[in-house]
């Protein structure tokens, strides 16, 4: 099992966000890890999810960060490039899933 796996098992849950302002991001993240949530899939649903994705990772390295509802390759190269761990689709798509595989990305 590679590490993504092993902490999604520890932690049990990922909450699912859609973030309507960048200025969310990381108030909404600290409470999470406060908590006991260090985890967040941000779906790219919404125009500031990649800043989001990268802000959280940027000020809160120690979350285990993820993109959701990512469509195509670039949408998934912008969220991988923003620091997601991995990567969620709603439906399967081998191009992207191949290409996520190939990056080494979850």
């Amino acid at each position: 099992m590679n590490s993504v796996l092993e902490r999604v098992y520890e932690i049990g849950i990922i909450p699912v966000i859609a973030f309507n302002s960048v200025d969310e991001a990381i108030p909404l993240c600290k409470a999470l890890m406060d908590g006991g949530l260090p985890a967040a899939e941000v779906t790219f649903r919404t125009a500031c999810a990649e800043e989001c994705i990268k802000k959280i990772h940027e000020e809160l390295p120690n979350m285990l960060l993820g993109a959701g509802t990512v469509l195509t390759v670039d949408q998934a190269d912008r969220a991988m490039a923003a620091g997601a761990s991995f990567i969620v689709a709603p439906g399967f798509d081998p191009e992207v899933c191949k290409h996520v595989i190939d990056k080494g990305v979850s």
